[in-house]
């Protein structure tokens, strides 16, 4: 009866495995990278290149796939392949290229620490660039500010 229930164990911790790994329905999940900004009125059309006057100074807005930058008076929204997991913390950022232009497969260094090391291996990451485009951070102000119209109704005045 010992070897049974030894055996049967094995087993049963493979099945609760098997289950926790079973897939969900698709519409369950949350859209990721640009996909999240599809209605969204500041996202712009998608560019191919971002040159820097010297480096990264000006981002914001991270998450694990996505972040914006600003050169000069534009703005832009950045995805990487995948997930970048140090994007979230990102103290620095850098252009992982020899030029100061940004484009579609070129990598960003970003590190977590205002001052990287190289024997901090875990401070920096290197993240691959999927696809930019133009961000209007003023757009969605817009769209949502108070009315600045009329006061009047816009029903027809009635007839009297």
């Amino acid at each position: 009866m010992e070897i049974s229930m030894r055996l049967n164990l094995p087993l049963a911790a493979a099945m609760i495995a098997l289950a926790g790994c079973a897939t969900t329905d698709g519409s369950d999940r949350k859209p990721t990278g640009i996909a999240k900004y599809a209605d969204d009125p500041r996202l712009g059309e998608e560019v191919d290149r971002i040159c820097f006057a010297s480096n990264i100074d000006s981002f914001g807005d991270n998450t694990r796939d996505t972040f914006t930058v600003r050169e000069g008076r534009d703005h832009y929204l950045i995805e990487v392949f995948g997930t970048c997991t140090s994007l979230n913390h990102a103290v620095t950022m850098a252009i992982g290229s020899s030029t100061n232009c940004l484009t579609n497969g070129d990598s960003i260094i970003v590190s977590d620490s205002l001052m990287p090391r190289r024997d901090q291996t875990f401070s920096t990451t290197r993240c691959l660039v999927k696809s930019m485009h133009k961000w209007d951070p003023k757009a969605e102000e817009a769209e949502e500010g108070p009315d600045t119209g009329s006061t009047e109704s816009d029903m027809p005045p009635e007839d009297s």
